[in-house]
């Protein structure tokens, strides 16, 4: 993208502010890790610096297991704007005891949508270090539960793991918004 997608304008807020919205609507305590921010208009929610400042997914899961106060921590990418409350609830009703609960698509693992326990830290800090930064590299060392329900990946046709990473991706976004609700003008 070439800039930070967290601010991006979409619908008239900034990108992870729809983000936010539908999280907050279903877990209670969210925290946002940022490499670049300590306050972001829509986000009432603690802002946190990554804690290694080395690029790659992994480093921000590291960093939300890091501050998080819970024993589990539900994971989102800030640039997915069709997320769904459903989807949540469902990840979050069937974690069982286990390392990380991780939906997987005929595209593969989606770990920026995923459920991870703070015991994971150790092996993910270690990881970074030795370079080795794909989460699937880990699942190795963890009880790891694959969801694999398609109907709920999907928001209105849409797969809720879509994220932004293209001017282009955020003008076909806010198109097919505008065309589903009408006006243009309703939440996503």
């Amino acid at each position: 993208m070439g800039r930070d997608k967290a601010t991006l304008p979409f619908k008239n807020r900034p990108l992870i502010a729809h983000v936010y919205r539908t999280v907050k609507a279903v877990l209670p305590d969210v925290v946002v890790i940022s490499k670049h921010h300590t306050a972001i208009e829509g986000i009432e929610s603690p802002i946190m610096k990554d804690a290694i400042p080395i690029e790659g997914s992994l480093v921000g899961i590291a960093s939300a297991l890091l501050h998080a106060r819970t024993d589990y921590v539900f994971v989102f990418g800030c640039d997915m704007p069709f997320l769904r409350k459903e989807t949540i609830t469902r990840m979050v009703d069937v974690v069982q005891g286990e390392h990380i609960i991780i939906p997987r698509t005929p595209a593969g693992y989606e770990p920026l949508h995923a459920i991870y326990n703070r015991s994971c830290l150790s092996h993910m800090l270690r990881a970074i270090e030795e370079g080795k930064i794909g989460i699937s590299k880990l699942f190795p060392y963890f009880k790891v539960k694959v969801v694999e329900e398609p109907q709920l990946f999907l928001n209105n046709g849409v797969s809720i793991f879509t994220n932004i990473n293209t001017e282009e991706d955020l003008d076909r976004a806010e198109r097919f918004i505008a065309g589903r609700n009408g006006n243009g003008n309703e939440g996503v």
